[in-house]
């Protein structure tokens, strides 16, 4: 696919993981977005795992989008991941599994690859960062003058208060706190602002059983029950199932909830803010300290997304996919 003027060209940071798996499909699927390349790094869970499941991905849908492994190991801490929530596979499913066909994987560094992305295409590509910011970091310290290179730097991370791994820090940023600072040190040099999609926004966009049949039943071009949508959704129900298994009905939609924004903007609203990451503390290690008293208290960096309309992302999104089964 070309890009042109209605296109917004994506450099995408993903650890699969189902909720990454949308976030993917939905960008390929929705014609006002042209994926320049994907990096995968360690968080879901290890990286030959995260790495199978994005070439497994890959093939299943067939696009065309390059892909390499990026960071295997945070910068400082032992690796965490999230196996204990979501399986040693990084993602659930209710019946089908991922077949073991696999994509090609690009020769060299995710890292160098992102960097020589956006450097070939100055001022036009948004980094879409979904997973630990290690690969991000790890490009900006290599290559100073990249953030101010971007279009734009969208993370899925972070919380305004309690965190879903530790009390008050969000897996993302938990899984990789030094890279998170660094990346946030930097976050004001990027020209077209860097936005941030934290817990609280992405639990107000909710996927559930609905959703789940919607795609089973099928679209597009494709038959109904076809082999592709009858993986995706014993997937989906999967993710579903752990909201289930604590007596929720839906489940929060953490990585589709930044590209919806980058689709419909009009959905959302955001606000300017300061955010640093807690490195210190014996308690509060990974959190993301979000000052928005400013400009009085401090010098913004970055803008947070506050609200959602759930239903209206919800609905665009399963229409997207569909399309696209």
């Amino acid at each position: 696919m070309t890009a042109n003027a209605t296109t917004r060209e994506i450099w995408l940071d993903t650890d699969p993981g189902f909720d990454d798996w949308l976030a993917w499909a939905l960008l390929e699927a929705d014609p006002g977005f042209t994926v320049r390349g994907a990096s995968v790094v360690a968080g879901n869970a290890p990286l030959p795992v995260v790495l199978a499941n994005a070439r497994r991905i890959h093939a299943l849908h067939g696009w065309k989008t390059p892909i390499w492994a990026g960071a295997d190991q945070p910068l400082v801490q032992p690796q965490v991941t999230a196996q204990d929530v979501l399986g040693t596979q990084g993602m659930h499913t209710s019946g089908a599994a991922l077949p073991d066909t696999e994509s090609a994987l690009q020769r060299g560094h995710g890292v160098d690859a992102m960097i020589d992305c956006v450097r070939a295409h100055p001022g036009r590509i948004t980094l879409l960062a979904i997973g630990p910011l290690t690969n991000v970091a790890l490009a900006f310290a290599k290559a100073p003058e990249l953030p101010g290179l971007l279009a734009g730097l969208v993370i899925m991370g972070g919380s305004l208060g309690a965190g879903n791994t530790t009390p008050v820090a969000e897996f993302n940023i938990h899984a990789d706190p030094e890279a998170a600072s660094q990346v946030f040190a930097r976050a004001r040099e990027v020209p077209g602002g860097t936005r941030l999609f934290g817990i609280e926004v992405c639990r107000q966009v909710q996927g559930g059983d609905a959703h789940v049949a919607a795609l089973r039943e099928g679209g597009g071009r494709a038959a109904r029950g076809s082999e592709r949508a009858a993986i995706l959704t014993d997937h989906f129900d999967g993710y579903v199932g752990m909201a289930r298994r604590r007596g929720r009905a839906t489940a929060p939609m953490y990585d589709l909830t930044p590209v919806a924004w980058l689709a419909h903007p009009e959905w959302f609203t955001l606000q300017p803010a300061h955010v640093d990451v807690e490195l210190r503390g014996t308690l509060t290690r990974g959190m993301t300290v979000c000052e928005l008293r400013v400009p009085q208290r401090a010098t913004p960096n970055a803008e947070i997304a506050m609200t959602a309309d759930g239903d209206r992302v919800m609905g665009w999104a399963v229409e997207v996919l569909r399309g696209a089964l």
